[in-house]
């Protein structure tokens, strides 16, 4: 496992690569840096050997391979950060155990599935609960229990989307009992479908790749498109339609931050501000690194992590 790395150490395991810069070094050799992952943790890699290199240029995205080399000290790293040292890579093959490259989520899966149940028999507004159960049925119902809700930055892991939009679904109803004169049918049904473009935005796939569609078009929009198409399977229209949509559109907060539109309603608001802390808690995650504080790539800073 990736965790129990230490400096000196020779390795071969399974891993998962992502190949972030392919270039050429200062004796005219080539090089590739980036990340390998495990559901333990990553770890820079680096490899000076020209076989691996040009074998890395066709890798398409986030790949589960077999790696061999040396775990040694970054030395132009100002925290003295371990690297790997990649001599040998080869790809995964039937027999190989590659279970360690699945993330999960600490959480009880089961649980979460039966607060989303509860959440959505809570929604009495008949137009909202019809839009609700024909989004969370079949396929679609089954894929969200087990897709991750980011691919790095927040709840990149199975059954991440699941424990995101519940949390988030449960922090926006308490701020709506809170704040009172809120149409809390909105909140929770807002809160539940936020993100349920990310079913076909991310993959779960390993490394969880982003879709071409996703990448295309965006999970905020393609939510807005599946809730249009559940609510005209139910043939529910009307206002109430119309502020779910801009819940849905507007979570994001602002166009500066990419959604379409900006935060208009007090149920909107209060799905944004939702999204938003669970989304930076998810970050304080713990980890087996003995430094308190971590460097967080979402939030640009340092974070008291492991105390």
């Amino acid at each position: 496992m990736i965790s129990e790395f230490k400096a000196g150490a020779k390795i071969c395991q399974s891993v998962l690569m992502r190949v972030q810069r392919i270039g050429t070094s200062s004796n005219g050799g080539t090089f590739a840096r980036g990340l390998l992952e495990d559901n333990s943790g990553k770890i820079p890699f680096i490899t000076f050997e020209a076989g691996i290199v040009d074998k890395m240029r066709e890798l398409d995205g986030p790949t589960p391979v077999m790696v061999s080399g040396s775990v040694d000290i970054n030395k132009f790293s100002g925290e003295m950060a371990l690297q790997v040292i990649i001599k040998k890579l080869s790809d995964i093959v039937p027999e190989d155990d590659i279970t360690n490259l699945l993330p999960h989520g600490d959480f009880d899966h089961e649980s979460y599935k039966a607060q989303l149940d509860r959440l959505i028999k809570s929604v009495l507004t008949p137009g909202l609960r019809l839009v609700l159960d024909n989004v969370f049925e079949g396929e679609t119902y089954e894929r969200f229990l087990r897709n991750p809700a980011g691919m790095r930055l927040h709840h990149a892991y199975i059954g991440g989307l699941l424990q995101h939009s519940v949390d988030v679904a449960h922090l926006a109803s308490a701020m709506a009992d809170n704040i009172g004169g809120v149409d809390k049918d909105l909140v929770i049904a807002g809160a539940l479908l936020h993100d349920i473009g990310k079913l076909k935005e991310i993959s779960a796939a390993m490394g969880f790749p982003y879709t071409t569609e996703g990448r295309l078009l965006g999970h905020i929009s393609m939510s807005a498109v599946m809730v249009q198409e559940a609510a005209n399977k139910a043939r529910v229209t009307g206002p109430k339609l119309q502020q779910l949509l801009h819940i849905v559109l507007s979570h994001h907060g602002e166009p500066e931050k990419g959604s379409p539109v900006a935060c208009a309603t007090k149920e909107a608001f209060i799905v944004h501000y939702a999204d938003e802390l669970d989304s930076v808690m998810n970050q304080f995650k713990k980890t087996d690194s003995k430094n308190p504080w971590e460097f967080n790539k979402m939030l640009q800073r340092y974070l008291l992590t492991n105390v």
